[in-house]
């Protein structure tokens, strides 16, 4: 081999090596932060359930001392799922608090809520149309999974109705349609989004809604959530993260909740057969919205390339491996469990 040739690859190779040490090392932080985000959620909201199972016992204790606990269980299980929403609050609080701390005032304001172009009403509608469009594909996509599943004798519907349906008691009702959409904004295109940004729009966008599909941690939600994690992290970077949050907000509260219980109020037993219309016809409008605008959204992606060697780095390093590992066991969990 030509001397000069070869030592300049050596070099090369030694560059790229150290690049890859670098990137790593910036990348790291980012999983073992939702890593400690996830195990900061489960550990409280099991405290608040395990600390509110205990107040009943000693209330029902202190009414009757001779009374069989174990036999009312289910029921304490119960009343203390629809308390757990009050641990997600305080998670979430605790979380948002420990990653404002660490990463300084200056971050949020300069990074986080960075401004881009204005929001028209018109791009705000035709995002919409897509964002929900989305949930349409999802159903369809559940209804194919369930049909195989059923197959084998089992069923993916509770799952379903967990993640899809509306939510039970104040406290969740809070927790999901108000502050579970300020938090995962904050944390997905927030944190995660804008640490990743110098090394490309796309790279950014795509790695977040990758971890955010997996955070969700089931066969149902994962696959939506990375499709709406794509349109949610587009419109953090082109707009801000605020309009990210109402979309959120949106889906979480009126498409999950309000409408199933309008629907409800509406026609009875007929909430499902409402919702999916609504549904239905905001897929078709996306549809049209993608046909239409299928130049603007090509050129849009052809504006640059992911780096391949930040891909690697950034799905190689410690912490998103635990992290994926950790949500991909839940999920596992989650699958043999049904």
């Amino acid at each position: 081999m030509n001397q000069p040739y070869y030592y300049q690859y050596q070099q090369y190779m030694y560059q790229q090596r150290m690049r890859a040490k670098q990137l790593r090392r910036t990348f790291n932080p980012i999983g073992w932060t939702l890593v400690v985000y996830y195990l900061i959620m489960n550990v409280t909201v099991a405290a608040v359930m395990v600390v509110d199972i205990m107040a009943q016992v000693f209330q029902m204790m202190a009414v009757d001392p001779d009374m069989d606990i174990t036999s009312g269980m289910d029921a304490l299980m119960d009343a203390a799922m629809e308390s757990g929403g009050w641990g997600y609050l305080l998670s979430a609080a605790i979380g948002l608090f420990v990653l404002l701390v660490w990463k300084g005032k200056d971050f949020w304001k300069q990074q986080i809520f960075a401004k881009g172009r204005p929001m028209k009403p018109g791009d705000f509608f035709l995002i919409l149309c897509i964002f929900i469009g989305i949930q349409l594909l999802a159903s369809l996509m559940s209804s194919v999974l369930e049909m195989i599943l059923n197959q084998f004798g089992l069923s993916m519907m509770s799952v379903l109705e967990s993640a899809s349906g509306q939510s039970s008691g104040l406290s969740m009702f809070i927790y999901a349609s108000i502050c579970a959409p300020i938090t995962e904004e904050l944390l997905f295109r927030g944190y995660v989004q804008r640490t990743l940004m110098p090394y490309g729009k796309k790279f950014a966008i795509f790695c977040s809604a990758v971890l955010f599909g997996l955070f969700h941690g089931n066969l149902i939600q994962t696959p939506y959530a990375f499709a709406v994690g794509l349109v949610l992290g587009y419109v953090a970077v082109e707009y801000n993260v605020v309009w990210a949050m109402v979309l959120h907000m949106l889906n979480n509260m009126v498409l999950a909740d309000l409408l199933t219980r309008v629907s409800s109020a509406i026609a009875p037993g007929q909430e499902d057969m409402i919702s999916g219309l609504v549904i239905l016809a905001f897929g078709i409008a996306a549809v049209v919205v993608l046909i239409v605008k299928r130049k603007r959204i090509a050129a849009y992606l052809r504006q640059e390339r992911m780096d391949r060697q930040c891909l690697k780095s950034f799905f190689g390093n410690a912490g998103v491996i635990t992290l994926t590992v950790l949500m991909l066991s839940n999920l596992l969990l989650l699958i043999t469990a049904i």
